[in-house]
């Protein structure tokens, strides 16, 4: 699958053709990166995204090399350039040996869930790994392949991270959540990617008096959740119906009700 989609990315402050996009522009040395959604032309809480990008530089001691106001112009420039307007752009800072390589921007290939993923929800399985420095957003292939192969193979939606004492930390691209007794119950922040999303999602919770509880999930303790559900860029809210052979309740209360405020907090940033 092709990294680089359309036809134009953004190569170190300049537009570059995608067909001279090569992979060893973000796989080799460290490369710190973010993906934020664009809907109708419009980047979806893209300020937050930056600010993320730009702690997750000084969490692993890296200097960035242009402003938050920089990066936000150079990457509004890639919907007109490729004449879209919905989709997932990727921005990376490549560091070879801790010195500044390569700035990129740049359309991904994007598979977002469909209304029946919404209503259903979508099953997905428990898989052991433990990412190091969660806080830090970095570029991982290998990571990444055998996870999509993983997930293609299973035929799931995501697979949940396993850490070495049985606990649930993060999807491999997305928060997770559970649901008892209309109490909200997440991993610690310490222990996962502190999603955008996730970030709402608590907003929207502390705004209707839900009790958030973060905490550890245990594997084995998944079966006394009433319901489960994803956060992040591509799946917005999105209910679990499966979790490896455990079943969910995809119509819990609460968790309509998060899907359907966060969908209007959306629909107020792009419309």
């Amino acid at each position: 699958m092709k990294e680089c989609i359309y036809s134009k990315f953004i190569l170190d402050g300049r537009v570059a053709d995608c067909e001279h996009f090569h992979p060893v522009l973000i796989n080799e040395g460290i490369s710190l990166y973010e993906v934020i959604r664009v809907i109708r032309g419009k980047f979806l809480f893209a300020d937050d995204h930056i600010k993320r990008l730009i702690n997750s530089s000084r969490l692993a001691r890296l200097n960035i090399w242009y402003s938050e106001d920089e990066i936000s112009e150079m990457i509004r420039r890639l919907p007109d350039l490729n004449r879209i307007s919905e989709g997932t752009v990727k921005i990376v800072f490549n560091f070879i040996n801790g010195k500044k390589h390569h700035f990129l921007a740049y359309f991904v290939p994007h598979l977002y869930p469909n209304h029946s993923d919404y209503e259903y929800g979508v099953k997905v399985i428990t898989y052991p790994f433990i990412r190091e420095d969660p806080n830090k957003k970095i570029w991982q292939p290998g990571f990444r392949a055998d996870v999509n192969e993983i997930i293609q193979k299973k035929h799931v939606y995501e697979v949940l991270l396993v850490d070495e004492n049985n606990l649930i930390t993060e999807a491999s691209r997305a928060n997770f959540f559970t649901i008892r007794h209309d109490k909200v119950y997440t991993p610690p922040a310490d222990k996962v990617l502190p999603g955008i999303t996730r970030k709402y999602v608590l907003l929207i919770c502390k705004k209707n008096n839900l009790a958030v509880i973060e905490k550890d999930i245990h594997v084995n303790n998944l079966k006394e959740y009433d319901a489960a559900f994803l956060t992040g860029t591509s799946p917005k809210v999105l209910p679990i119906a499966i979790i490896d052979h455990l079943n969910f309740g995809v119509s819990n209360k609460v968790l309509r009700l998060l899907m359907d405020q966060f969908n209007r907090l959306v629909e107020e940033q792009v419309g």
